[in-house]
């Protein structure tokens, strides 16, 4: 028998172009109001199917996935999990032969059977782009070999469908590293922790931010912080095991979903990728040694909301970052007071309300000879944010802010200005213990032209002596603004200000532009000082930067000594000083400055030999 004769009755031209529309406007709703990539495909394939009258649609995105078919009850195709399955296996093949265009496999061609030659089956199969740019990815419909042809107009709406789906995807996966972001991650959320999802156990979220990606783009580039991102979410997505759907949900932030997960499974989750981030070998222009700060947040309730969820993760990875970054921390609800005055600095309008309110505290760290005993106190000045409850947090999210909006400089006038007021009534301790308190200070500060001139002011107004006082710059803004830093530093080196190197080894030319620069102290950058007890290259560094750093008559500081094995290779390398949480931990400039003053109060009674 003729197969031509027994194709099925089709409506009226007019008719089949208005229902086809209706089609295809109905994905473009979906488009908008997709709640979840998954189930929006399921309603796409099904629609599409049923109006074609077909025996299988299928749509394959295979680097994300994604498989979801829609099987006629009525008239099903024999064989169509080969069929499908066929079509996996030879996706890419059939893509470089389409040309971007669609294809028709017809029985009634020469070219029958081209993609499925012991599969007969009449079939459409249009390709699924984004940008212009092949997917891995189809929309195929077929039916039995025995039916009657596809037409033009059929081929036509495939390929709307198909740009249609490509729409839905764009808006729910990241283009560059092909994860899904933030919208689809809340969407399996939502789906998550349904009460019938819930019942089963907790979940866990996972919060990871990539750290120093804005160091890394100002001394590489913003193309080096792009590979950086898409190298990991490569081992998030793949070499990650036993979790669930892998986001991106910000510039350099990941989101993780483990779905019957303790918190404790979490944690070790936490770990590993941790360690496999650090473990990356990155080389764009230079080597780029990688760390990442991560939070965890359990879901135990079905009272948890998705806002409450995914703050509750972001406020630990903020925790973890305060904490000194590369470390995995697990949210815990007095936490929550953290964030809340953090985001009470975000903005414009609330940091410039912080500078005016003096709402912002100073903290300091002691830096520590690592070997022997030094009689000169050593002290770097933090700034912490105040919350409305009075909690103190760290500065990491509101500098972001205010390093964006061109606020440093006036963050920078609030430090020194409340640092030289604070150490002014200690004038005389201070010179009597050749004690030194180090100013961190910003590339738009140093650029700013009067930024010099306000600094020698403040000294001249608050009679600090001048050596107690060390000005830190990083490396990469030293670099990068050459000429104003030497005039910078120039000038204060001959009032008696000493001055700093931070980060140092972060940067594209440390060692062919250190000889020029003013500096007293190298601060090895904390990247390689984490890794020493572990990592042969880190320790190269560090021994390399010490040894470079004497042999030019400085004296060298290891940022982030969070041990006892840290401390004790750093010691073994003749690094002069540690600083970190596994040395001392920050406390308050003023409570710092009031402990000084009483341990050499004693010298003082005995007579004026001692002072000044």
């Amino acid at each position: 028998m003729d197969s031509r004769k027994l194709r099925t009755i089709r409506p009226s031209q007019q008719t089949w172009r208005n229902s086809a529309l209706e089609l295809i406007g109905r994905n473009e709703e979906q488009i908008r109001q997709i709640n979840g990539i998954r189930p929006a495909l399921k309603e796409v394939v099904a629609s599409c199917g049923e109006h074609l009258g077909v025996a299988l649609a299928v749509i394959i995105l295979r680097d994300k996935g994604i498989t979801v078919r829609f099987d006629n009850p009525s008239q099903a195709l024999s064989n169509a999990g080969k069929v499908v399955s066929g079509l996996q296996s030879d996706l890419v093949d059939w893509l470089n032969s389409t040309n971007s265009g669609s294809m028709i496999n017809d029985t009634s061609l020469r070219s029958a059977n081209v993609l499925q030659p012991c599969m007969p089956c009449k079939s459409i199969v249009a390709p699924i782009m984004i940008g212009g740019e092949l997917l891995e990815g189809i929309l195929m419909v077929a039916n039995q070999p025995d039916t009657r042809d596809f037409t033009q107009d059929e081929q036509e709406l495939l390929q709307a469908i198909a740009k249609n789906v490509s729409l839905m995807i764009d808006a729910r996966f990241d283009r560059m590293t092909g994860l899904i972001n933030r919208k689809e991650f809340e969407s399996v959320l939502e789906q998550s922790m349904a009460p019938k999802h819930m019942g089963k156990g907790s979940h866990c979220i996972l919060h990871i931010n990539l750290d120093d990606m804005q160091k890394l783009a100002d001394s590489v580039g913003y193309e080096a912080v792009d590979e950086v991102v898409r190298q990991v979410a490569h081992v998030l997505d793949n070499d990650v095991k036993d979790v669930g759907p892998v986001a991106r949900i910000g510039e350099d932030e990941f989101a993780i979903l483990i779905e019957n997960c303790p918190a404790d499974r979490g944690w070790v989750v936490g770990q590993e990728i941790r360690r496999a981030i650090n473990a990356l070998n990155i080389i764009f222009k230079r080597p780029i040694k990688l760390t990442a700060s991560i939070g965890v947040a359990q879901l135990a309730s079905e009272a948890d909301t998705i806002e409450s969820a995914l703050a509750a993760a972001k406020i630990a990875c903020i925790v973890a970052k305060d904490r000194g970054r590369d470390r995995v921390v697990m949210y815990r609800h007095n936490d929550a007071l953290f964030l809340h005055g953090q985001e009470q600095m975000k903005g414009v309008d609330a940091i410039q309300r912080a500078l005016r309110d003096d709402r912002f505290l100073l903290y300091c760290q002691v830096i520590k000879p690592l070997s022997g005993n030094d009689p000169s106190p050593h002290y770097e000045i933090l700034l912490r944010g105040v919350g409305d409850e009075g909690t103190p947090f760290g500065p990491n999210e509101f500098l972001q802010h205010a390093e964006h909006n061109q606020l440093m400089p006036a963050i920078d006038r609030w430090v020194v200005t409340h640092s030289l007021n604070e150490l002014s009534r200690y004038r005389q301790q201070l010179a009597q213990t050749n004690s030194l308190f180090a100013i961190n200070l910003s590339g738009q500060s140093i650029c700013d032209e009067s930024f010099l001139d306000f600094v020698v002011s403040e000294l001249d107004r608050t009679g600090i002596p001048p050596k107690s006082l060390c000005f830190e710059i990083t490396e990469t803004t030293a670099i990068l603004n050459m000429n104003r830093a030497m005039k910078f530093m120039t000038e204060l080196k001959l009032k008696g200000c000493r001055f700093s190197l931070d980060d140092f080894g972060s940067g594209l030319s440390s060692f062919s532009y250190l000889k020029t620069l003013p500096v007293d102290f190298l601060k090895i950058d904390g990247q390689f000082v984490r890794e020493i007890a572990e990592d042969p290259v880190s320790n190269a560094m560090i021994a390399a930067i010490n040894q470079l750093g004497h042999a030019m008559g400085l004296k060298t500081i290891a940022e982030f000594v969070e041990g006892s094995a840290i401390k004790t290779q750093l010691i073994s390398l003749g690094v002069d000083y540690g600083q970190g949480f596994g040395i001392s931990k920050p406390k308050p400039l003023a409570e710092e400055l009031e402990l000084l003053s009483r341990l050499v109060k004693p010298l003082y009674e005995t007579g004026n030999r001692y002072r000044d």
